[in-house]
């Protein structure tokens, strides 16, 4: 197995955020990671009125990699799980800002309309196309516990569901994000050797506290005003 090559970094200062589904309103189906399209309006713009620069998936790790550096007040934001409410909700919001985001999928699901529908392969190749969407794995079939799973399990996880991205996509998939932030020292070795670039936890952390690649801490979205004052 890959080693890590553990980093140590002093400076503590970019707030990855992570969204997951975009609601017209909130109703009584509605759930903690449940954002209003207003609530998310709101959130850009009060971090629009903070100065903030929204920054890519490939600028936070070309900096984190010490390849270059971020510029000042950058912030980085990620959705998860593919489902429609960011295409129809979030989507407009982002495209008009011209606001760049990652959007992680978990393929076993693309296209389903059971419970909460998700985006389609031909929607994800348009976010792709626009030049704002970072397109990223959250493995197959999104286990509760990766943690749980043996090794030949996790990597048939990271590696089928990157390939699959990559084969319909027709580009490289670096990004991985863990299913609900569950992972372990020998998760992220696996993601490492699966070939992925750098993978995204949910610890509530600045990026640059991460101790390799495969395990950058991301703030959930809830606690947006937390993640930019932490950061600051």
């Amino acid at each position: 197995m890959l080693a890590l090559n553990l980093l140590v970094v002093s400076e503590y200062k970019t707030p990855v955020l992570t969204y997951h589904d975009i609601i017209e309103t909130r109703d009584a189906k509605s759930v903690w990671f449940d954002c209003t399209r207003q609530e998310f309006e709101d959130q850009i713009q009060w971090l629009k009125n903070k100065k903030a620069v929204f920054i890519s998936l490939d600028q936070l790790v070309s900096a984190l990699e010490a390849k270059s550096k971020l510029p000042k007040n950058a912030i980085c934001i990620t959705f998860a799980d593919n489902y429609q409410g960011f295409y129809k909700f979030a989507w407009p919001i982002l495209k008009r800002e011209r606001i760049p985001v990652a959007q992680f999928v978990h393929t076993d699901f693309i296209g389903n309309l059971t419970g909460r529908p998700k985006m389609t392969w031909k929607q994800l190749k348009e976010l792709q196309s626009s030049g704002l969407v970072t397109i990223g794995s959250q493995t197959l079939s999104h286990p509760p516990d990766l943690t749980r799973l043996s090794n030949a399990a996790i990597q048939k996880e990271f590696k089928d569901s990157k390939l699959r991205l990559e084969k319909f996509l027709g580009t490289n998939i670096q990004y991985l994000a863990y299913p609900n932030g569950k992972y372990n020292r020998r998760v992220s070795l696996l993601a490492k050797e699966s070939g992925y670039r750098a993978a995204f936890t949910e610890q509530l952390l600045p990026a640059e506290s991460h101790p390799n690649l495969w395990e950058i801490p991301r703030y959930v979205h809830t606690k947006y005003e937390l993640a930019w004052l932490k950061c600051r």
